[in-house]
């Protein structure tokens, strides 16, 4: 019984903390905030990469290796996610994702530089200027010249380039929710925390490390070694 009340004191401690900092906003939104304060403010201890030393000879057995079972298997989804791509493109005159993304962030913000727009999608600068050119091509995107910026030239939507995308949306929504799949709105809520922190650290390494080669990636990110 007295662990019992221990317990309720410990939740009880917690509703005071949740009510101080939220309205009343029910018990889905009290759960969140539980979940954050018990698992993600303990001392979790890092990974340790060295607890089960990585051997090539055991290939066979890869998922012994959670980091090599994790890259197989969002490897796999992508290649899923680019198979329902194609389906939803095929009746359209959007060719790739790529296109699809250059579109939707014009939508969005209306007009960007070049390399802007490339940089906004991680994408080389011959590979996003080859895009450019396509959408340039096809009648979807124009140029204009950049008031603040001479040297520069802005790009943005055609009538034409506007309503191809507004007319892909609906395709690609349904994509989403395939992708999704089987997911619980809790799943998926939990998938996009960590998807986002495991964004967030690659796009520190893409603005800081670009063009680094993998060993330096490595020392200064992972292994925190840099003998």
């Amino acid at each position: 019984m007295s662990d019992q009340i221990q317990l309720i004191k410990i939740i009880l401690d917690y509703v005071e903390q949740y009510s101080k900092s939220h309205k009343n906003d029910g018990i889905e939104s009290f759960t969140h905030f539980l979940n954050e304060q018990v698992f993600e403010k303990n001392d979790i201890p890092a990974r340790n990469l060295n607890k089960d030393e990585f051997h090539k000879e055991n290939y066979n057995n890869y998922k012994r290796y959670a980091e090599v079972e994790f890259s197989t298997l969002l490897t796999n989804l992508y290649r899923f996610a680019k198979h329902y791509i194609k389906k939803a493109f095929q009746n359209t005159e959007i060719r790739t994702i790529d296109e699809f993304g250059f579109l939707a962030t014009l939508i969005r913000q209306e007009s960007l530089q070049k390399k802007d727009l490339i940089n906004q999608h991680f994408l080389e600068t011959s590979s996003g200027s080859e895009i450019l050119k396509r959408l340039y091509s096809k009648g979807f995107i124009k140029e204009s010249r950049d008031e603040n910026d001479k040297r520069a030239k802005l790009v943005s939507l055609t009538p034409k380039g506007k309503e191809v995308i507004m007319n892909s949306f609906d395709q690609m929504y349904r994509v989403s929710e395939i992708i999704i799949g089987n997911l619980t709105d809790e799943e998926l809520k939990q998938s996009l925390k960590i998807f986002n922190k495991l964004s967030d650290f690659h796009k520190n390494i893409d603005r800081n490390d670009k063009s680094s080669d993998l060993n330096k990636i490595y020392h200064k990110y992972i292994s925190q070694d840099e003998s």
